[in-house]
Protein backbone atom coordinates (compact mmCIF):
# COMPACT_ATOMS: atom_id res chain seq x y z
CA UNK A 1 0.00 0.00 0.00
CA UNK A 2 1.39 3.39 -0.92
CA UNK A 3 0.55 6.93 0.03
CA UNK A 4 1.19 10.01 -2.12
CA UNK A 5 2.83 12.95 -0.40
CA UNK A 6 3.78 16.07 -2.27
CA UNK A 7 3.36 14.26 -5.61
CA UNK A 8 5.77 11.43 -4.64
CA UNK A 9 4.78 7.87 -3.93
CA UNK A 10 6.23 5.88 -1.04
CA UNK A 11 5.40 3.29 1.53
CA UNK A 12 2.44 4.12 3.69
CA UNK A 13 3.28 5.08 7.25
CA UNK A 14 1.84 3.05 10.12
CA UNK A 15 -0.40 5.97 11.11
CA UNK A 16 -1.88 6.03 7.63
CA UNK A 17 -2.84 2.39 8.11
CA UNK A 18 -4.80 3.29 11.23
CA UNK A 19 -2.21 2.18 13.80
CA UNK A 20 -1.51 4.24 16.88
CA UNK A 21 2.04 5.48 17.34
CA UNK A 22 2.97 2.99 20.16
CA UNK A 23 1.71 0.07 18.07
CA UNK A 24 3.59 1.36 15.04
CA UNK A 25 6.80 1.66 17.06
CA UNK A 26 6.34 -1.85 18.49
CA UNK A 27 5.70 -3.31 15.04
CA UNK A 28 8.77 -1.54 13.64
CA UNK A 29 10.95 -2.85 16.48
CA UNK A 30 9.64 -6.40 16.02
CA UNK A 31 10.86 -6.30 12.41
CA UNK A 32 14.13 -4.47 13.09
CA UNK A 33 17.14 -6.60 12.14
CA UNK A 34 19.37 -4.79 14.63
CA UNK A 35 16.97 -5.64 17.46
CA UNK A 36 16.89 -9.24 16.26
CA UNK A 37 20.70 -9.49 16.32
CA UNK A 38 20.82 -8.10 19.87
CA UNK A 39 18.06 -10.48 20.98
CA UNK A 40 20.04 -13.49 19.76
CA UNK A 41 22.47 -12.87 22.60
CA UNK A 42 19.82 -14.24 24.96
CA UNK A 43 20.47 -17.72 23.57
CA UNK A 44 24.18 -17.26 24.27
CA UNK A 45 23.36 -16.42 27.89
CA UNK A 46 21.15 -19.50 28.20
CA UNK A 47 23.88 -21.63 26.68
CA UNK A 48 26.64 -20.39 28.97
CA UNK A 49 24.46 -20.84 32.07
CA UNK A 50 23.76 -24.44 31.07
CA UNK A 51 27.49 -25.06 30.56
CA UNK A 52 28.18 -23.76 34.07
CA UNK A 53 25.27 -25.81 35.45
CA UNK A 54 26.59 -28.93 33.74
CA UNK A 55 29.99 -28.30 35.31
CA UNK A 56 28.40 -28.06 38.76
CA UNK A 57 26.47 -31.30 38.21
CA UNK A 58 29.76 -32.94 37.20
CA UNK A 59 31.30 -31.82 40.51
CA UNK A 60 28.42 -33.45 42.42
CA UNK A 61 28.74 -36.59 40.30
CA UNK A 62 32.43 -36.88 41.18
CA UNK A 63 31.67 -36.68 44.91
CA UNK A 64 32.35 -33.00 45.38
CA UNK A 65 30.17 -30.34 46.94
CA UNK A 66 28.36 -27.83 44.76
CA UNK A 67 24.98 -26.13 44.52
CA UNK A 68 23.86 -27.65 41.22
CA UNK A 69 21.05 -25.30 40.28
CA UNK A 70 20.49 -21.87 38.81
CA UNK A 71 21.58 -20.02 41.97
CA UNK A 72 24.79 -22.07 42.07
CA UNK A 73 25.51 -21.23 38.44
CA UNK A 74 24.83 -17.53 38.96
CA UNK A 75 26.90 -17.43 42.16
CA UNK A 76 29.76 -19.07 40.25
CA UNK A 77 29.57 -16.36 37.59
CA UNK A 78 29.28 -13.58 40.18
CA UNK A 79 32.43 -14.82 41.94
CA UNK A 80 34.56 -14.30 38.83
CA UNK A 81 36.43 -11.08 37.98
CA UNK A 82 33.93 -8.69 36.39
CA UNK A 83 31.22 -11.22 37.28
CA UNK A 84 28.70 -8.52 38.13
CA UNK A 85 29.26 -6.86 34.74
CA UNK A 86 28.74 -10.22 33.03
CA UNK A 87 25.49 -10.70 34.95
CA UNK A 88 24.22 -7.27 33.87
CA UNK A 89 24.97 -8.11 30.25
CA UNK A 90 23.38 -11.57 30.60
CA UNK A 91 20.23 -10.12 32.15
CA UNK A 92 19.91 -7.53 29.39
CA UNK A 93 20.38 -10.22 26.74
CA UNK A 94 17.63 -12.43 28.18
CA UNK A 95 15.20 -9.52 28.57
CA UNK A 96 15.86 -8.44 24.98
CA UNK A 97 15.10 -11.96 23.76
CA UNK A 98 11.93 -11.97 25.88
CA UNK A 99 10.84 -8.71 24.25
CA UNK A 100 11.61 -10.12 20.82
CA UNK A 101 9.45 -13.18 21.49
CA UNK A 102 6.66 -10.89 22.67
CA UNK A 103 6.87 -9.02 19.39
CA UNK A 104 6.94 -12.31 17.51
CA UNK A 105 3.79 -13.48 19.29
CA UNK A 106 1.95 -10.29 18.38
CA UNK A 107 3.27 -9.42 14.93
CA UNK A 108 4.99 -12.46 13.38
CA UNK A 109 2.87 -15.50 14.23
CA UNK A 110 -0.39 -16.28 12.49
CA UNK A 111 -1.66 -19.37 14.33
CA UNK A 112 -2.83 -19.47 17.94
CA UNK A 113 -0.43 -22.32 18.75
CA UNK A 114 2.57 -20.41 17.40
CA UNK A 115 1.50 -17.32 19.35
CA UNK A 116 1.29 -19.39 22.54
CA UNK A 117 4.74 -20.89 21.91
CA UNK A 118 6.26 -17.47 21.36
CA UNK A 119 4.49 -16.15 24.44
CA UNK A 120 5.79 -19.07 26.49
CA UNK A 121 9.34 -18.44 25.29
CA UNK A 122 8.94 -14.76 26.18
CA UNK A 123 7.85 -15.70 29.71
CA UNK A 124 10.77 -18.12 30.17
CA UNK A 125 13.42 -15.63 29.10
CA UNK A 126 11.76 -12.82 31.05
CA UNK A 127 11.97 -14.92 34.24
CA UNK A 128 15.60 -15.82 33.54
CA UNK A 129 16.40 -12.17 32.86
CA UNK A 130 14.79 -11.00 36.11
CA UNK A 131 16.52 -13.72 38.16
CA UNK A 132 19.91 -12.85 36.66
CA UNK A 133 19.19 -9.16 37.29
CA UNK A 134 18.59 -9.90 40.98
CA UNK A 135 22.01 -11.51 41.22
CA UNK A 136 23.56 -8.59 39.34
CA UNK A 137 22.06 -6.34 42.04
CA UNK A 138 23.65 -8.44 44.77
CA UNK A 139 21.05 -11.07 45.71
CA UNK A 140 22.67 -14.33 46.79
CA UNK A 141 19.75 -16.40 48.16
CA UNK A 142 19.86 -20.16 47.55
CA UNK A 143 17.24 -21.43 45.12
CA UNK A 144 16.85 -24.67 47.11
CA UNK A 145 16.22 -22.76 50.37
CA UNK A 146 13.63 -20.55 48.67
CA UNK A 147 11.91 -23.57 47.14
CA UNK A 148 11.81 -25.38 50.49
CA UNK A 149 10.33 -22.36 52.27
CA UNK A 150 7.65 -21.86 49.63
CA UNK A 151 6.83 -25.57 49.54
CA UNK A 152 6.48 -25.69 53.34
CA UNK A 153 4.06 -22.78 53.19
CA UNK A 154 1.96 -24.30 50.40
CA UNK A 155 1.83 -27.73 52.01
CA UNK A 156 -0.07 -26.27 54.96
CA UNK A 157 -3.27 -26.21 52.90
CA UNK A 158 -5.02 -28.64 50.57
CA UNK A 159 -5.10 -26.09 47.77
CA UNK A 160 -1.41 -25.33 48.24
CA UNK A 161 -0.54 -29.02 48.05
CA UNK A 162 -2.67 -29.34 44.93
CA UNK A 163 -0.78 -26.42 43.39
CA UNK A 164 2.57 -28.08 44.14
CA UNK A 165 1.41 -31.31 42.51
CA UNK A 166 0.17 -29.32 39.53
CA UNK A 167 3.60 -27.66 39.29
CA UNK A 168 5.22 -31.10 39.37
CA UNK A 169 2.93 -32.34 36.59
CA UNK A 170 3.71 -29.20 34.59
CA UNK A 171 7.44 -29.77 34.98
CA UNK A 172 6.97 -33.39 33.85
CA UNK A 173 5.11 -32.12 30.76
CA UNK A 174 7.99 -29.76 29.94
CA UNK A 175 10.44 -32.60 30.54
CA UNK A 176 8.55 -34.85 28.15
CA UNK A 177 8.55 -32.10 25.52
CA UNK A 178 12.34 -31.75 25.82
CA UNK A 179 12.88 -35.50 25.45
CA UNK A 180 10.48 -35.61 22.49
CA UNK A 181 12.07 -32.60 20.80
CA UNK A 182 15.53 -34.08 21.23
CA UNK A 183 14.69 -37.66 20.25
CA UNK A 184 12.78 -36.59 17.12
CA UNK A 185 15.31 -33.85 16.23
CA UNK A 186 12.51 -31.31 15.95
CA UNK A 187 14.90 -28.68 17.32
CA UNK A 188 16.46 -28.57 13.84
CA UNK A 189 13.27 -26.83 12.67
CA UNK A 190 14.31 -23.83 14.77
CA UNK A 191 17.48 -23.42 12.74
CA UNK A 192 18.15 -22.01 9.32
CA UNK A 193 20.53 -23.56 6.80
CA UNK A 194 23.76 -24.79 8.39
CA UNK A 195 27.00 -24.13 6.45
CA UNK A 196 27.98 -27.77 5.77
CA UNK A 197 27.29 -31.35 6.80
CA UNK A 198 30.00 -31.54 9.48
CA UNK A 199 28.47 -28.62 11.37
CA UNK A 200 25.03 -30.16 11.01
CA UNK A 201 26.25 -33.45 12.50
CA UNK A 202 27.82 -31.69 15.49
CA UNK A 203 24.76 -29.50 16.07
CA UNK A 204 22.43 -32.50 15.74
CA UNK A 205 24.45 -34.54 18.25
CA UNK A 206 24.59 -31.65 20.73
CA UNK A 207 20.87 -30.99 20.35
CA UNK A 208 19.77 -34.62 20.74
CA UNK A 209 21.98 -35.30 23.77
CA UNK A 210 21.27 -31.89 25.28
CA UNK A 211 17.49 -31.89 24.95
CA UNK A 212 17.12 -35.48 26.19
CA UNK A 213 19.47 -34.88 29.14
CA UNK A 214 17.65 -31.74 30.19
CA UNK A 215 14.38 -33.64 29.91
CA UNK A 216 15.69 -36.34 32.26
CA UNK A 217 16.83 -33.74 34.81
CA UNK A 218 13.45 -31.99 34.65
CA UNK A 219 11.72 -35.37 35.08
CA UNK A 220 13.59 -35.90 38.34
CA UNK A 221 12.64 -32.37 39.42
CA UNK A 222 8.95 -32.87 38.64
CA UNK A 223 8.82 -36.23 40.45
CA UNK A 224 10.56 -34.66 43.45
CA UNK A 225 7.83 -32.02 43.72
CA UNK A 226 5.06 -34.61 43.54
CA UNK A 227 6.60 -37.15 45.93
CA UNK A 228 7.61 -34.50 48.47
CA UNK A 229 4.09 -33.07 48.43
CA UNK A 230 2.44 -36.48 48.88
CA UNK A 231 4.79 -37.26 51.76
CA UNK A 232 4.38 -33.71 53.13
CA UNK A 233 8.13 -33.29 53.39
CA UNK A 234 9.19 -29.82 52.18
CA UNK A 235 12.86 -30.65 52.79
CA UNK A 236 12.71 -33.05 49.87
CA UNK A 237 11.19 -30.34 47.68
CA UNK A 238 14.43 -28.44 47.21
CA UNK A 239 14.38 -27.67 43.51
CA UNK A 240 16.95 -28.68 40.93
CA UNK A 241 19.77 -29.11 43.43
CA UNK A 242 17.61 -31.54 45.38
CA UNK A 243 16.81 -33.48 42.21
CA UNK A 244 20.53 -33.76 41.42
CA UNK A 245 21.29 -34.96 44.94
CA UNK A 246 18.46 -37.51 44.73
CA UNK A 247 19.83 -38.86 41.45
CA UNK A 248 23.32 -39.13 42.93
CA UNK A 249 21.98 -41.34 45.74
CA UNK A 250 20.49 -43.89 43.33
CA UNK A 251 22.29 -47.06 42.15
CA UNK A 252 24.83 -45.99 39.53
CA UNK A 253 23.81 -42.43 40.41
CA UNK A 254 27.25 -40.84 39.92
CA UNK A 255 27.53 -42.40 36.47
CA UNK A 256 24.05 -41.20 35.51
CA UNK A 257 24.83 -37.71 36.80
CA UNK A 258 28.09 -37.67 34.85
CA UNK A 259 26.22 -38.43 31.63
CA UNK A 260 23.57 -35.80 32.42
CA UNK A 261 26.25 -33.24 33.24
CA UNK A 262 27.80 -33.79 29.81
CA UNK A 263 24.33 -33.55 28.30
CA UNK A 264 23.67 -30.18 29.93
CA UNK A 265 26.98 -28.91 28.57
CA UNK A 266 25.98 -30.10 25.09
CA UNK A 267 22.61 -28.37 25.53
CA UNK A 268 24.49 -25.19 26.33
CA UNK A 269 26.65 -25.60 23.24
CA UNK A 270 23.52 -26.07 21.13
CA UNK A 271 22.01 -22.86 22.56
CA UNK A 272 25.14 -20.90 21.66
CA UNK A 273 25.01 -22.28 18.11
CA UNK A 274 21.30 -21.49 18.02
CA UNK A 275 22.13 -17.83 18.63
CA UNK A 276 23.85 -17.83 15.25
CA UNK A 277 21.53 -19.99 13.17
CA UNK A 278 18.04 -19.64 14.70
CA UNK A 279 15.47 -18.55 12.13
CA UNK A 280 13.99 -16.09 14.67
CA UNK A 281 10.56 -16.72 13.18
Amino acid sequence: MEATVGGHSGPATPDSQGESTPVAVARSAAHDRRFEHLARSGYVTSGLLHVVLGSLVAIVASGGSAEADQSGALNAVAAQPLGTVVLWIASSACLLLALWHCGSAVFHQSSTLDRLRAGGSAAVFAVIGVVVLRYALGARQSSSDSTQSLSALLMQSVWGAALLIAIGVGVLAVAGYHVFKGATRRFLQDLGALPHSAVRRVVTFAGVVGYVSKGVVLTALGLLFIVATIQRDPEDSSGLDGAVQALRDQPAGPVILGVLAAGLVFYGIYQVVRARYDTMR
